[in-house]
């Protein structure tokens, strides 16, 4: 059963209150089946639910000398018989002695089929069907199809063997004479695999085109399904008469091998063409007359841990007695190679690239155990007894229904994105205790785990405790199981972890223009009434706007005599900010206060009881809400400002017909300047230099336009101070 999360952390904060590290500990939960999944397991299996628990016993009961064993099929009286690649090998498994008894002239089998105390192996490339005597290993021709692949073999319940072939995707019918003839011919470059109904109804999977088919006994065929992917891999009838298949993202070689691009003996090459590959992940695509031949191998890396992104796609589909059929499950990284029953009626799938063997019963799909060799090509159960056989180390394992007595998970690397302390663990389960399960760790500050790490430290046996790993940007944790039990469920696993400190940083300091105000949650409650628009425009007036976050401008307004400083600031360790903001005359040796203590990225002030001249600023950050015993700070200043507070001066003189207004300021340049002639419309006008840009500026009316008219001149600043005077003209 799972149970809820409780997380012990007493003596946890007193354990961590180092300095050098802030004080909020972060936790690392692994807890569902996704989680798990992204580990790596060897003797654990992952339920539905997202418990981790002992996996099946899993055992290598022979091992090939060749390095792809490509199918399976059992005899009645226990022999089992595996075709393989790249010399062509037939081998025998009886009891637990593994032989060869037959090479074909042809260097890979993929497919083997029994009946009648016979055996029969379908080569390629370019290859025949032989029988073979499953005791001497004498061997004849039974069928040629003259056909380049020989990708599947099943017997009718009338005797004859249905062969599914290609390149030119070809369904043979083959009497027990070895009399045949075509069946179905498909329009998919390769027929990849077959399974049989009870009445004889045959199921068969294509490659190219990736569509499912039935054919009857009598040859009628429809396409059932048409896959998103490019190949159906396996396909399985149970007993229920309900087909499963898998759908893989292979590309299998579109025309046939010459003699120059078949595959060497074993020893001298590293790759098989075969659809039990890791793939390139090209999804379907309608082949042309002018196919290019496609080469693909298997993925021969045997050290690391695959990749999580490597490996294909691949889909599991529900094919139900009417024809309706139902994908039932998605793998983003992984394919499904063989499929069979399994225990109570569920079905076991076997998976690449990471040795996978999935159990899906109603509905639910749970990783039931792997296997060392990295690609499970072929799975049968037979009784009670289930064979998996492995590729690129070619081997075969039998799965049996006890606890595997040894086991290991190791969870994926966890970045804790800076370098870190790390606290305590805690396991959450059933039966975690007592000895049962034991868990280590290390750590390191690269991506991947590698010999730069801290060795992994004494595995503990108790569920909660220390975490003995040194400080670090990454880190690993391993379970192993002491005291193997059926009933060990771990539902959980916690690690906490205390980022290192580092102090803020304060990235820009703006003062903005003179006047303006952003209207934020932060503005003073009082005065509520501001302008709405540049005083020096008409326009109306509006109340403050409602509270907005901390870090958010606000509403742009205008209000004379106030100044806006905003900035932005960032903290690596994501710490709680407070700022403050001081000030001084320049060439002033004391800062005064401001504002102290804010939250907010932005800040306005009235300067309208300063005296005017040159200020500047100082704004201080620090993260001592978070960090109280060691916090960590940053500055900025000199970041100049003015205050202007005093108004420009209007005079004026007449040269000969014109009227001229000199206008200086002393901090700031002129603005705009406009004139009104007997209390009618402002009417701008323009400095002599054609440009107002500066504390002194010159203007010109003529005469006749002012004479006997009662004249009104406004001037205002770059502070937004508005000056006025007449002109009185006889």
């Amino acid at each position: 059963m799972r149970r809820g999360l409780v997380l012990a952390v007493t003596g946890l904060l007193a354990s961590l209150a180092i300095n050098a590290f802030a004080v909020a500990p972060q936790f690392w939960r692994v807890r569902n089946a996704e989680d798990f999944l992204s580990g790596d397991i060897d003797g654990f299996a992952v339920t539905s639910r997202g418990e981790l628990r002992p996996g099946p016993s899993l055992k290598k009961i022979g091992t090939f000398t060749e390095p792809f064993v490509l199918a399976q099929v059992a005899a009645p009286n226990g022999d089992h018989f595996f075709g393989t690649g790249n010399q062509g090998k037939v081998y025998r498994l009886r009891g637990t002695e593994l032989k060869a008894i037959y090479t074909a002239s042809e260097p890979e089998i993929y497919a083997v089929a029994f009946r009648d105390g016979a055996l029969y192996a379908g080569t390629s490339p370019n290859g025949k069907i032989y029988r073979i005597d499953p005791n001497d290993g004498k061997a004849t021709v039974f069928y040629d199809p003259k056909q380049a692949y020989i990708w599947a073999m099943e017997f009718l319940p009338n005797g004859d063997l249905a062969i599914a072939t290609g390149v030119d995707g070809k369904l043979f019918r083959v009497t027990p004479k070895g009399e045949g003839k075509v069946l179905f011919d498909s329009p998919e470059t390769h027929l990849r695999c077959l399974a049989v109904k009870k009445d004889g109804t045959i199921l068969a999977g294509g490659s190219a085109k990736g569509r499912i088919y039935e054919i009857r006994p009598d040859g009628a065929a429809h396409a059932l399904y048409d896959s998103a992917l490019s190949e159906i891999s396996s396909i399985y009838v149970d007993a229920n008469g309900i087909g499963w298949a898998s759908a893989a993202s292979n590309v299998l070689p579109a025309t046939a091998p010459s003699k120059a691009t078949q595959p060497k003996p074993a020893g001298q090459t590293g790759t098989a063409s075969t659809s039990a590959s890791a793939s390139s992940g090209e999804q379907k695509k309608e082949e042309s007359a002018g196919s290019v031949e496609v080469s693909v191998s298997f993925d021969d890396s045997t050290g690391a841990a695959p990749s999580a992104s490597g490996g294909g796609s691949g889909e599991i589909y529900r094919i139900n007695p009417d024809g309706f059929v139902e994908i039932v499950r998605k793998f983003e990284h992984e394919m499904a190679y063989g499929i069979t029953g399994g225990p109570n009626g569920s079905i076991l799938l076997a998976t690449g690239p990471q040795g996978r063997i999935y159990e899906l019963k109603d509905g639910e799909v749970a990783l039931a155990g792997t296997v060392p060799g990295k690609q499970v090509v072929s799975i049968s159960t037979v009784g009670s007894e289930t064979l998996i056989t492995t590729t690129n180390s070619g081997a075969v394992y039998r799965m049996d229904a006890g606890p595997s007595p040894k086991a290991e998970f190791r969870s994926a690397a966890k970045d804790v994105e800076r370098f870190s302390r790390f606290g305590n663990y805690r396991i959450e389960g059933e039966n975690v205790g007592d000895g049962h399960l034991a868990i280590a760790f290390h750590s390191g500050n690269t991506r991947t785990p590698d010999a730069t790490w801290s060795p992994w430290s004494a595995a503990s046996t108790v569920s909660s405790g220390q975490i003995n790993a040194p400080p670090g940007k990454y880190i690993q944790w391993k379970l192993t199981m002491p005291k193997p039990a059926a009933n060990i469920s771990v539902d959980s696993v916690t690690v906490a972890f205390i980022n290192r400190n580092v102090a803020p940083s304060i990235d820009n300091v703006v003062v903005q223009d003179p006047a303006v105000v952003y209207i934020s949650g932060s503005y003073p409650q009082s005065p509520q009434i501001v302008e709405a628009t540049n005083p020096d425009e008409y326009g109306i007036f509006t109340s403050l706007d409602t509270p907005r976050d901390k870090n958010e401008s606000g509403k742009k307004v205008f209000r004379k005599g106030f100044r806006t400083v905003t900035w932005r600031a960032h903290d690596d360790n994501g710490d709680s900010l407070r700022y403050t903001l001081s000030f001084r005359l320049k060439g002033s040796g004391k800062w005064l206060r401001l504002r102290e203590n804010v939250e907010e990225t932005s800040m306005n002030f009235d300067t309208s009881q300063l005296p005017d001249g040159a200020y500047e600023l100082r704004l201080s950050v620090t993260d001592a809400q978070d960090n109280p015993d060691a916090p960590l700070t940053d500055a900025k200043e000199g970041i100049d400002f003015t205050v202007d507070n005093t108004p420009p001066v209007i005079a004026f003189t007449t040269e000969g017909e014109d009227v001229v207004i000199r206008i200086t300021d002393k901090l700031s340049p002129i603005g705009k300047v406009e004139y009104s002639a007997d209390a009618q419309k402002w009417i701008r006008i323009t400095p002599v230099d054609g440009i107002s840009d500066s504390p002194s500026e010159t203007y010109r009316l003529k005469r006749s336009a002012l004479a006997g008219k009662f004249v009104i001149v406004r001037a205002v600043d770059a502070f937004y101070n508005v000056a006025t005077e007449s002109i009185t003209l006889p």
